[in-house]
């Protein structure tokens, strides 16, 4: 076996391994009967990033670049993997796996359930971003290893009750927790990155068009159990920058090229979306978007279904070198009617 073998083998392996780590990071975390679940999450998802970053440096510099020189029969460490291939110290993802790394250094007996509230859109966005590095440095699907759906945690975003918190752990343990909440939700403020930490928001939604009966109750002051729970976010999962990331990513993978009036390659943008978006009346059409902004609020903040993905993927595929001219066409004979 030559060293191009050698390499491609190793590379092989360690990608193989990455992603069992990765699939059971994924099925650990949305087993709610399993105690060990944080743990195991935190645990597996470095397993995963470390492999998966190890594999791309020998794809890039070699068998002996993961390796220490001073000390050829250790590995380097994920925290090396890091540095190596995501040189910003200030990155959304690497910043994100630091964040799991110092869960998974943390004494086991400190790690109580709660650690989920605050972990859970880390691991969330980690998902995400290995889901496109995997891609990106490799070149591997991980969708064909399990179903894309399969990506999307079970978190629980409620919020931490400190009265019962102290009742229930050391206060060790709950100086701790809170200590790590605070963190977590200080870099959320200042990163404001969802391959950070990926946050849904739950709203519960009258619909008058789908007649979900809310009702007050006979004291006039709540409103008792509705008979149908609509989460905007479950039927429309995708926010406009998400729709660009998804469809460049599926041209890529269809190997489309779109190109402009000069013959130049260029990516799927907001200006696209833009032209699409007007001439379907994306922003009209719940079969399209929905708009999570609450009644009070002035602006609009539109979130997108899957139907907007596979609509645009139809478009783009039929004319790759022509749609926007064709968008353009049709936006101008509307005005002239």
């Amino acid at each position: 076996m030559n060293n191009h073998d050698t390499i491609k083998s190793e590379v092989d392996r360690l990608a193989e391994k990455s992603q069992e780590a990765f699939i059971l990071a994924i099925e650990l975390f949305n087993r709610p009967t399993i105690k060990y679940r944080v743990e195991g999450c935190a645990f597996f998802l470095c397993n995963a990033w470390e492999l998966m970053l190890k594999a791309y440096i020998i794809k890039r510099d070699g068998l002996a670049a993961i390796s220490y020189k001073n000390k050829p029969d250790r590995t380097i460490s994920l925290e090396d993997c890091l540095k190596r291939t995501m040189t910003n110290d200030k990155d959304p993802v690497r910043t994100n796996i630091e964040t799991i790394m110092r869960l998974r250094n943390i004494g086991t007996h400190y790690v109580v359930p709660e650690y989920e509230i605050a972990y859970g859109p880390i691991f969330q966005a980690s998902v995400r971003n290995y889901d496109d590095k995997l891609r990106a440095y490799l070149g591997i699907e991980i969708c064909d290893s399990l179903p894309d759906n399969y990506l999307i945690l079970s978190v629980n975003r409620t919020g931490f009750d400190e009265r019962t918190l102290r009742a229930r752990y050391p206060e060790d343990v709950v100086s701790r927790l809170l200590s790590e909440r605070d963190n977590i939700e200080q870099r959320e403020a200042t990163t404001a990155n969802s391959k950070y930490s990926a946050t849904y928001r739950v709203e519960l939604v009258m619909d008058k068009k789908e007649g979900i009966p809310i009702h007050p109750t006979r004291e006039g002051k709540a409103v008792r159990i509705i008979s149908k729970l609509v989460n905007p976010e479950s039927k429309y999962p995708y926010r406009m920058m998400d729709i660009l990331n998804e469809v460049n990513k599926k041209i890529e993978k269809a190997g489309i090229a779109i190109v402009d009036s000069e013959g130049r390659k260029k990516r799927f943008n907001r200006y696209h979306f833009g032209l699409i978006a007007e001439v379907y009346g994306f922003k009209t059409n719940t079969e399209y978007s929905h708009n999570r902004s609450l009644a009070a609020e002035k602006t609009s903040n539109y979130i997108y279904s899957s139907k907007t993905i596979d609509l645009i993927m139809d478009i783009v595929k039929n004319n790759p070198e022509h749609f926007v001219e064709a968008m353009k066409r049709e936006l101008n004979a509307r005005k002239e009617k």
